[in-house]
């Protein structure tokens, strides 16, 4: 397979600097990785990690090339968009192709390998709410409570203690400590 194969363009026309920079990337993923191709312009190449648990979106992380710069950090899972100042993992920089991809692989493969768990709580044998973590800093990415299945009056407290954000999304920072941690992905 040929590295526009392997990233998901096939047919598209690419500048001399974005064929070496995926040639280099795709050398330094050893096949480990497969990014794809979130967006192709005449001066941009945006490829995409989405790092993921089972049915759950977690975090997708974006390498943008842009007239030899690279770009690389979390994006958005929803609009693909950089945050707009970089996170600890983020940078920009500029450099040879394969001084780009050394870079940009690191990162992919820091996100992909860092450990995740998930944080379970249970009432009457059911989870009624989970949340995945980053367990290296604890950091949330995805939750979820079922106020039908938790046990009565807690919801009503959580909001009223303000563990409650946006549209009436409640928040499991309330619930204390969980009944359950499973290990997800990564590496301990």
């Amino acid at each position: 397979m040929d590295d526009l194969a392997f990233f998901d363009l096939e047919g598209e026309t690419l500048t001399a600097s974005q064929l070496a920079f995926l040639a280099a990337l795709r050398s330094r993923l050893n096949d480990r990785l497969r990014p794809y191709c979130g967006e192709l312009t005449e001066d941009s190449l945006l490829l995409v990690l989405d790092v993921d648990a089972p049915d759950t979106a977690l975090v997708s992380v974006g390498l943008e090339l842009r007239r030899g710069r690279l770009q690389g950090d979390r994006i958005s899972v929803h609009d693909r968009s950089f945050p707009t100042s970089p996170t600890v993992d983020g940078f920009l920089m500029e450099g040879a192709p394969d001084e780009l991809a050394a870079t940009g692989a690191a990162l992919l493969e820091r996100f992909a390998n860092r450990p995740i768990v998930r944080h379970e709580w249970l009432h009457r044998g059911k989870v009624y709410a989970d949340c995945y973590l980053f367990e290296d800093s604890g950091e949330r990415l995805s939750q979820m409570y079922r106020g039908d299945w938790a046990p009565r009056g807690q919801e009503r407290r959580l909001i009223t203690e303000g563990f409650v954000h946006g549209k009436g999304w409640v928040q499991t920072r309330g619930l204390g400590e969980p009944d359950r941690v499973v290990h997800v992905r990564g590496e301990r």
